[in-house]
């Protein structure tokens, strides 16, 4: 089953929408009817623009979004520093689970990390898997820079938090380790001379790489999400022929990986001990979006093609909402992309809706 493409289920998930998210997963539900689980006692969270709820914040780049109108339908009305209107995919990945939304690492003081036991969020706009990936802009914290620090976190925050090593080990063995990157990866490097299959190998390897280091350390279930579809984002559609239709060429390109990724967890579950993965296709849900044809223009009733800020898009490479950026008025009834390279709080229930409800787009491995 997939994404409401009739205006009856639209018009159901826009009521949706407009309620307290936490009733929406407040039923009573069996262990058989959490996916993946539940009862974590934690979520770390690593990834890029799509989770960061505010790292970058606090580091010396160009992308930020800790601005209006960013933040217009966040609790409050506060641009937080997520790149939306308001709650991103992991805000719902928390919800869903019953626990506080994750605050940003680089956001807390020492005194504050060392008493908090529900995670942390290491995600940081415009990195990706590989080093050099985003700091064109400025600095931001790359796979290995995140890793590294929750490695810190352990020693530093968790050690002090859990004096006993079993207690450690046990926090660690049942948190969930949410996985959001990649897509930086080919916005900054993957060009028309680039080998897809060995870009994407290159990638993966990097990527297995880490899960194997956060196994070390004592993870061992992890929600993997893969990358998103560029080639039909805002950004990209602005520039192809006819206007609004996908770039084929990327989207192709990063489906290569995805396959690659989705067929290495089978592998990596036998290869390390006691390790589950939650595999979720953001790719298929996101070109669901756009209605019968990954192609073409979408008929549905919200634009799937265009950004709500700037309301006013015309491709060009500085592509965040600006502070003087003219937005549309409200984003969760007209938009799927609050700007031109992510979704709005909307699509992001949506996405929930599809992996936690409908279960159409997320599955253990």
């Amino acid at each position: 089953m997939g994404l409401p493409s009739s205006q009856k289920s639209y018009i159901l998930l826009l009521l949706l929408s407009f309620l307290n998210v936490s009733t929406i997963y407040s039923r009573k539900q069996s262990k058989e009817d959490v996916l993946f689980g539940g009862n974590f006692p934690a979520i770390y969270v690593i990834g890029d623009s799509l989770v960061d709820p505010g790292n970058n914040n606090h580091l010396p780049t160009l992308i930020k979004a800790n601005y209006p109108p960013y933040g217009s339908d966040f609790e409050g009305g506060k641009a937080t520093g997520r790149f939306s209107n308001g709650k991103t995919i992991a805000d719902y990945i928390a919800i869903y689970y019953k626990l506080p939304l994750v605050p940003a690492i680089l956001e807390l003081s020492d005194s504050r990390k060392d008493i908090i036991s529900t995670g942390f969020n290491y995600a940081s706009a415009g990195c990706g898997i590989l080093l050099l990936t985003g700091k064109i802009a400025g600095r931001c914290l790359s796979l290995s820079t995140q890793v590294d620090m929750f490695e810190e976190t352990i020693e530093n925050n968790l050690k002090t938090n859990f004096k006993a090593p079993f207690a450690l080990r046990e926090h660690l063995e049942q948190s969930l380790f949410v996985i959001v990157i990649g897509v930086n990866d080919y916005a900054n490097f993957y060009t028309r001379l680039t080998d897809a299959n060995d870009f994407a190998d290159r990638l993966l390897h990097k990527f297995l790489e880490h899960i194997e280091k956060l196994h070390e350390l004592g993870a061992r279930k992890f929600f993997v999400n893969n990358i998103k579809p560029l080639g039909c984002y805002p950004n990209m559609v602005a520039k192809t022929v006819p206007r609004g239709s996908c770039n084929e060429r990327v989207n192709l390109a990063i489906n290569i990986y995805n396959e690659k990724l989705r067929n290495s967890l089978p592998v990596m579950k036998k290869k390390l001990n006691n390790t589950s993965f939650l595999y979720s296709d953001y790719f298929k849900f996101m070109l669901g979006l756009r209605g019968p044809s990954k192609n073409q223009v979408s008929s549905n009733l919200l634009n799937t093609t265009g950004p709500c800020c700037p309301l006013d898009y015309d491709g060009s490479l500085t592509s965040s909402c600006k502070r003087s950026s003219v937005s549309c008025k409200a984003p969760d009834t007209t938009h799927i992309f609050f700007d031109p390279r992510h979704p709005t709080q909307l699509a992001n229930l949506m996405y929930s809706i599809a992996c936690f409800d409908e279960r159409t787009i997320c599955h253990v491995v």
